[in-house]
Formats: C-alpha cells, structure tokens, sequence
C-alpha cells in the first residue's frame, strides 16, 4: 500500500470501514502527504496491537469463528495462510443489523424481489 500512497499527489486522506481500519492504522507511516485517517465502523488498533487480539477483546464477535484459511506459498517456500470471511457467515458477522432485501421488500408490500437493473428516469424512452 506504500507504494500506492507514494504515487498520489498531495495530501492524502484514508478511510477504512471495518476490516479497512486496520488496514489504514499502519498504511501511510513515513508518507509526510497522508494528513488523516478516519475510521467508519472499523477496527482501530493500538500501536503494536494484533487484529487477531482485536477479534477476540469483547464479547460477542462472530468474526473469528466465521474465518476460514487457505494456505499460499511464500517466495522463500515456508506457508501462509490467507484469511478470508466464509460467505455463509458474511452477514451475520458484519451486517446483522441490515435488513434482507426481501424483508424490506415485504415491508413495501412487494411480493418478490428483482435484482433486474432499472433505467434511470433520465434515459428512459419518452
């Protein structure tokens, strides 16, 4: 990511949702444009706190038992693992307070769903 920052011009603002804000705690260290960060619903670590650690502080987190691991090959030919969130956990662990599309669209009184693309009303045919 430093080589990312590197290429932007001028002052630099990162933000991070969730996961992101650990991602943007450490990102712009020793870049002299990165002016803030902002942090919206996201992981803040402290200094030399691990996001593993993180996971598991309060109570209640679903995150560290919906991951799952798959293993890479490093350059040196030791193993990594990538973690990544299972689908069928997705939404409970990050978004269990948004309502499912079909529950919203009960409420409209809508009897299904259409994930159909709808022309916006300036390009519809007069």
């Amino acid at each position: 990511m430093a080589s990312v920052l590197a290429s932007i011009e001028g002052p630099i603002v990162l933000v991070g949702h969730s996961y992101g804000g650990a991602v943007i705690t450490n990102a712009p260290a020793g870049n002299p444009d990165a002016k803030a960060l902002v942090y919206v619903a996201a992981f803040a670590p402290d200094k030399g706190e691990q996001l593993g650690v993180l996971l598991n502080k309060y109570p209640g987190s679903l995150i560290g038992s919906s991951l799952q691991g798959v293993p890479y090959p490093n350059p040196d030919g030791t193993t990594g693992t990538d973690l990544s969130l299972r689908a069928d956990k997705f939404r409970a662990a990050f978004a269990a307070d948004l309502r499912h599309l079909g529950e919203q669209a009960a409420e409209r009184g809508a009897s299904s769903c259409s994930a159909a693309p709808r022309t916006p009303p300036h390009q519809a045919a007069a």
